[in-house]
């Protein structure tokens, strides 16, 4: 839900973001509330949980769940409902914020349409993120972006990899949507 068409940059959306009770974006300049839903809550929790435990096994980054925001232009600010990040891009110094885009973002908001989150998982990759799953609960259905060149449907019957960002990662759709 967009409460402001009144652009904004980073600097003054982290300002005003500070202390909310609330999740907020920043898309195009524009301030986004975050919606909270039980399932794909729920989902994202999963699939975070699977690349935790991977992670564990292979630390070579890290997974940030809803509240994590990364920084992704001037006028964007995004909260992946799971992000990863390679160590190798994360600041010796951080405070707060990741200040560039995640390597891997995991997508779905109740409220947002179609075309909302198309629109997103290409300006994901736009500004720089390698992978985009973009999450569809009622259908049991992931749409994946790999860099600019490839869009995978995933259904029930298949498995979701992390291609060159996790290798060697796999979770089948049963596991996600059960």
């Amino acid at each position: 839900m967009t409460l402001s068409t009144t652009r904004q940059t980073v600097e003054q959306f982290l300002a005003w973001s500070h202390g909310q009770d609330r999740l907020f974006e920043l898309i195009d300049g524009e301030v986004h509330e975050k919606m909270a839903s039980f399932t794909p809550s729920k989902i994202a929790l999963r699939i975070g949980r699977f690349i935790g435990n991977y992670l564990d096994e292979h630390p070579i980054g890290e997974v940030t769940g809803a509240d994590g925001t990364y920084l992704m232009s001037p006028t964007d600010a995004y909260m992946p409902d799971v992000g990863y990040i390679a160590k190798t891009r994360i600041p010796e110094t951080l405070e707060g914020v990741m200040p560039v885009p995640p390597d891997l973002a995991e997508v779905k908001s109740p409220s947002d349409s179609y075309r909302e989150l198309r629109r997103k998982a290409e300006k994901y990759i736009a500004f720089g993120t390698s992978i985009v799953w973009l999450v569809f609960p009622e259908k049991h259905m992931i749409e994946v972006y790999i860099g600019t060149t490839e869009e995978q449907i995933l259904t029930l019957n298949d498995t979701l990899t992390g291609g060159d960002l996790l290798p060697g990662f796999t979770l089948p759709l049963g596991q996600i949507f059960q």
